[in-house]
């Protein structure tokens, strides 16, 4: 994630997220992407549970600094999803089960990396950031939804303890406008990069 934020993008990812989630919750894919079309950008976004919770959190903290036009989409784009999270319920209870450990894979694969190739850690560490943030974003909405998590709090211990081992605490990661939104308590692993010496 750049350091650069744009609230109107989020806005925008969160609506068209919004669109999509009912096919979403009803289709077999675990990634939808937004863009429409084969040829599509890189820097579009694609729809899971945890990219679309992941931009609710922040518009909902920064509700505040939005236009009233912009606010009441966002409000739209709310109740629309809790529509449909309350209808599906059980399809979004399965869909974050889901996410969770397709997350942690990939990020077994970046500890590979960088017992491997140390140096390159430190570079590849913002996506592995967010994608811990996805994570989480999750576990907060099962409590939320009164979802039971399994075991899928002990899956996530190893992914933390070596998050752990190769962080070095530091200052967030992302656009101060963001900080406030992530306390370090709860948010650790983004305050700080591993070592890129």
């Amino acid at each position: 994630m750049s350091s650069r934020y744009s609230l109107a993008r989020d806005l925008d990812e969160f609506e068209q997220m919004v669109e999509r989630l009912e096919d979403y919750l009803l289709g077999d894919a675990m990634y939808l992407p937004l863009g429409g079309g084969f040829f599509r950008g890189s820097s579009t976004p694609q729809l899971t549970l945890g990219a679309l919770l992941l931009r609710r959190r922040r518009l909902c903290h920064l509700r505040a600094k939005l236009k009233r036009v912009d606010a009441v989409r966002l409000d739209a784009a709310l109740a629309q999803h809790g529509r449909l999270q309350q209808e599906w319920t059980l399809h979004y209870h399965k869909k974050l089960r889901q996410e969770v450990p397709l997350r942690l894979r990939v990020m077994g694969g970046f500890f590979r990396e960088c017992s491997e190739n140390p140096r390159d850690c430190a570079s590849a560490y913002p996506v592995e950031a967010l994608r811990r943030s996805l994570i989480q974003e999750i576990m907060l909405a099962m409590a939320e939804f009164g979802y039971d998590k399994g075991d899928l709090s002990a899956a996530v211990r190893p992914a933390d303890q070596a998050l752990r081992r190769i962080l070095h605490a530091g200052e967030f990661i992302w656009s101060p406008v963001l900080e406030e939104i992530y306390p370090r308590r709860m948010f650790w692993w983004l305050y700080g990069s591993p070592d890129s010496s």
